[in-house]
């Protein structure tokens, strides 16, 4: 049953564009608490009067660039103090978030490409409890079921999202424990099971506590790693992404938070295949967004890089050309949003196949000290070795080594991935197909590579 009862809380949306209201109600669809109001100039909501209106989170359009941007901004926060201001932004008016913060903006967000941020961070700074079985996916967080102990007691609640009817059930309350039963059969199935990301401090606390247990080293859970370097990889974007000036500094911190990702992780750790395969079994089976792309490509490319006896240096940057390979999307028009990429017009799948390019002119414009090698595997990781890929149609004898290993790395990425239920592949059966496509030249796939990698997989 539907809980649409409890306290509400108001929520201003600024915006002359009807497209941005349906964006926002999309974002925000089932998070009942807020009440949304709509108001297409910042005079509108000066003028507003009615009693008991008392906003305590204000989405901003800031695609009408920085002069109206700032307008906004300055009048919510002299009119509502205590109202936290986020900004989405598109391509299509870069913004210097510096003058935006200064001018009283909590958060400055991408309105395509941080789009699974903007959830987080409206919790995080407008945080509203939901209850019943209709809660948003958008709402609750994965977890990592070896962050789970059987029959210890939990102080959150754990909840299952069923697809098909789009409801998200309570399984276990918190003070209950979670039966063995029940984590195996989530891992057989490779289901997930999720919190309330307004709980996920109390989980990151109950899974320290289990990784205490477990006499680990380091009582860092699988789940907060992964949230951590999702958010390290959305600081990262967040300076692409801002307007302001770079210097040659801000592109060298940029490396360097990416090196550290790299670390967290663990990419680079020498292995042996057994323990390759066990690591890129964990980063599969789920489903696709744009940092979530960002972190399975580093890692599949690292760990094909070492299936290849590649060293260390180049298992890095490997992992790098991974991290980075798709922040050029965030140059796709505002209009185009979530659409699946079947139903893009010939002109907007034009616009998606120049996407690696403009990641380099990015990384470049950032001053990121990148090395060629990398760049140009940045640049080639949609290309195929019978000219068929984007966005230069490049054949064989001009990819280089790294970028035909980023181009079987995505393929894995596709194969193995969740998108709208879809069942994925198994690690093995994607390797399995990768190479049979290579042998019959139709996956547009290095048949050396893959073939050197199918055969450590199965050796």
């Amino acid at each position: 049953m539907k809980t649409t009862s409890g306290p509400t809380v108001d929520v201003l949306i600024g915006s002359p564009r009807a497209s941005f209201w349906e964006t926002v109600t999309v974002i925000l669809k089932g998070y009942y608490p807020y009440q949304l109001k709509h108001f297409r100039s910042v005079d509108d909501a000066l003028e507003y009067s009615e009693q008991g209106f008392n906003p305590i989170l204000a989405l901003i359009d800031g695609q009408d660039g920085s002069t109206k941007t700032n307008e906004w901004v300055q009048s919510i926060k002299m009119n509502y103090p205590d109202c936290k201001v986020i900004v989405l932004h598109s391509a299509a008016a870069p913004l210097d978030f510096n003058i935006a913060k200064k001018n009283g903006a909590d958060e400055l967000m991408h309105i395509n490409f941080d789009r699974e941020f903007i959830s987080d961070i409206i919790l995080q700074l407008a945080p509203i409890e939901m209850e019943g079985d209709h809660i948003p996916i958008t709402s609750l967080m994965p977890v990592d079921l070896r962050d789970m102990e059987p029959e210890m007691n939990i102080n959150f609640d754990v909840y299952v999202h069923l697809p098909a009817n789009q409801r998200s059930v309570v399984l276990r309350r918190a003070g209950d424990s979670v039966d063995e039963k029940h984590i195996e059969k989530f891992r057989s199935l490779r289901q997930q099971m999720y919190v309330k990301k307004t709980q996920m401090k109390a989980f990151f606390e109950y899974a320290r506590t289990v990784m205490s247990l477990r006499n680990v080293p380091l009582p860092v859970s699988m789940t907060e790693k992964f949230h951590r370097s999702k958010k390290a990889i959305y600081e990262i974007m967040a300076q692409f992404l801002n307007g302001a000036v770079t210097d040659y500094q801000e592109g060298k911190n940029i490396l360097d938070k990416c090196k550290n990702i790299v670390l967290e992780f663990e990419l680079t750790k020498d292995l042996d295949p057994q323990e390759i395969f066990n690591e890129i079994f964990r980063f599969t089976g789920n489903n696709r967004t744009l940092y979530h792309d960002c972190i399975c490509l580093s890692a599949y490319a690292a760990y094909f890089a070492q299936l290849l006896g590649w060293n260390t240096e180049k298992r890095e940057s490997a992992a790098i050309a991974g991290l980075l390979h798709n922040i050029g999307l965030s140059q796709l028009p505002a209009s185009i949003g979530d659409k699946d990429l079947k139903d893009y017009t010939d002109e907007e799948m034009s616009e998606y196949k120049l996407y690696p390019d403009r990641s380099v002119i990015m990384v470049k414009a950032k001053k990121v000290p990148l090395s060629p090698e990398i760049s140009e595997a940045i640049g080639q990781h949609r290309e195929t070795i019978n000219g068929t890929g984007f966005p230069k149609k490049l054949k064989s004898d001009s990819l280089s080594e790294m970028g035909k290993l980023m181009a079987i790395a995505y393929r894995f990425l596709e194969m193995t991935s969740l998108k709208e239920s879809r069942q994925a592949m198994t690690p093995t059966q994607a390797i399995s197909t990768l190479r049979d496509e290579a042998l019959s030249g139709e996956g547009g796939v290095d048949l050396l590579l893959t073939t050197q990698i199918f055969k450590k997989w199965k050796a």
